[in-house]
């Protein structure tokens, strides 16, 4: 049969995707299915991988198909991306044996973080890696199952990370991208991108996964048990896949040496694409998705998951509107901080609700709201949250440019640019420009864009950035920034003065 479509589904913290294009990357349908965050104590966050990932994926696919009135043996390739880390235990018929574990938000390998770092020791860490090992990374959460669910532990037959585990239900073969796998530290021998002499600290290597040469390189193709449990064609071609970040840029046209995303999700992420590969130890690296390129990475903790947070335990009274009807509970949330003044007159948010990862690199940090009287009001404790998420992001833009990517003008994704308030903020605060794109679907979309380059019905990375087209253009009020600037300081002082207490808590 014809091959007419690209196939791209992307596993988001709080909601799964997908996306169906043309072979050249006209968007044709897209579809989506919300699930939640298991977390049975805090600083637990995890997936159910057949409950929240493959009946996701199944009915993403039935709604795409039905949406085009197409027929699955018309998909020409298969695009997947998921949350980072995503570490899943499996047996020999890829059936998992617990719950996935996420990636940074969940803090539980703290001990076993510190014990990495102490065994290697810090300057031979920074050495090997250009980093130290944090909560961020797999080897400390496969040494947290290994150490307190050594039975779990035992019955496991393979590992897979990010994309692996729905690739490996598809195609039966065990990969991960070489985006994806430059945060299992300390595994990786991240000069030569193989599995290292660290391995033995952490599981036997012959249970983790083949790194793929490339993110878009085809592992394998559809089999017909798979083919029967999600509705795709026996033999259609599946991709390596990668993490949703990297996918994101993807899609917002980040294929090029200078380019720098900015993604507004449950959490941030940061990517700033390079053609050079040195060390910076404030900064994650990692091959990207584009091959031949590098990028520097970064992630904040508690972002659009802080304002849900807000919405959904200060706004209730707008949210039974929106039940009943009526408006958007964050479009009239946010419009009660809209006549708030720089600085929410005095009023600081340290929005480390679940720990924070870049730059404090702190999963003991806790969240604050300061300076409040009994003149602030919802609007105000608002607008300083979305402030206070941008003085974090402007403290990471800092480390971008102290690593030699400028970041004068970026890519501004994700769930959170629907708000032009928080965009305005967070360029007024770190005195940058936004370009949001006109097509915002997501990590699914340039899931399929990589699909297409895979079967090579998109020529390169120059054909996606022809595809994207700008929305709105978000420049800096200069004499807010000026403004924000005493505000930066305050909130950073915050933190010092408080982390002691932070910790005891």
């Amino acid at each position: 049969m014809l091959k007419k479509y690209l196939l791209g589904f992307d596993v988001g913290t709080s909601e799964s995707k997908g996306t169906l294009t043309n072979l050249t990357g006209k968007v044709l349908a897209t579809a989506a299915v919300k699930h939640g965050v298991i977390s049975m104590q805090p600083g637990f966050a995890e997936h159910d991988p057949m409950k929240d990932w493959m009946e996701d994926f199944r009915k993403v696919i039935c709604s795409l198909l039905g949406q085009v009135r197409g027929n699955a043996e018309e998909i020409a390739a298969v695009g997947i991306s998921t949350i980072m880390a995503a570490v899943t235990f499996v047996d020999e018929n890829c059936e998992p044996l617990r719950n996935a574990i996420l990636y940074g938000i969940d803090t539980r390998c703290v001990k076993q973080t510190e014990e990495i770092n102490r065994i290697i020791g810090r300057e031979r860490m920074e050495e090997e890696f250009g980093t130290l090992c944090t909560v961020e990374h797999f080897g400390p959460k496969i040494l947290w199952v290994k150490e307190n669910e050594p039975e779990i532990f035992a019955r496991t037959k393979h590992i897979t990370f990010a994309s692996g585990f729905l690739t490996a239900r598809l195609t039966g073969k065990y990969f991960v991208d070489k985006y994806s796998v430059s945060s299992a530290l300390p595994m990786l021998d991240a000069k030569t991108m193989q599995w290292g002499r660290f391995c033995d600290l952490i599981c036997p290597r012959e249970i983790l996964p083949q790194i793929a040469e490339s993110t878009y390189s085809v592992i394998g193709t559809v089999t017909r048990q798979a083919a029967e449990e999600t509705g795709l064609a026996e033999g259609t071609a599946v991709i390596c896949g990668t993490t949703d970040a990297g996918a994101e840029a993807v899609s917002a046209g980040v294929v090029q040496q200078g380019d720098t995303m900015l993604m507004y999700g449950s959490t941030a992420f940061f990517i700033g694409v390079t053609e050079k590969k040195t060390d910076h130890t404030k900064l994650w690296h990692c091959d990207y998705t584009i091959d031949w390129l590098h990028c520097y990475t970064a992630g904040m903790a508690t972002t659009g998951s802080l304002t849900r947070w807000l919405r959904d335990e200060m706004a209730l009274d707008l949210v039974k509107k929106e039940e009943a009807g009526g408006e958007n509970a964050y479009t009239a949330l946010f419009r009660e901080a809209e006549e708030i003044p720089a600085g929410s007159e005095g009023l600081i948010v340290l929005p480390y609700f679940q720990g924070e990862r870049m730059p404090l690199q702190d999963p003991k940090a806790k969240g604050m709201i300061f300076g409040l009287n009994l003149r602030h009001t919802r609007g105000h404790v608002i607008h300083a949250a979305l402030e206070g998420i941008g003085y974090g992001i402007a403290q990471n833009m800092q480390l971008f440019a102290d690593a030699g990517i400028p970041a004068d003008c970026v890519t501004a994704v994700g769930g959170g640019t629907k708000s032009l308030l928080w965009l305005q903020i967070v360029s007024d605060i770190c005195g940058i420009t936004q370009q949001v794109p006109e097509i915002t679907i997501g990590a699914s979309y340039g899931d399929a864009l990589m699909a297409g380059l895979a079967v090579e019905t998109i020529e390169g990375p120059e054909a996606i950035k022809r595809l994207v087209q700008i929305r709105h253009v978000i420049k800096p009020d200069m004499e807010n920034f000026r403004k924000y600037q005493k505000y930066k300081e305050m909130f950073a002082q915050l933190y010092e003065r408080n982390k002691d207490i932070m910790h005891k808590l």
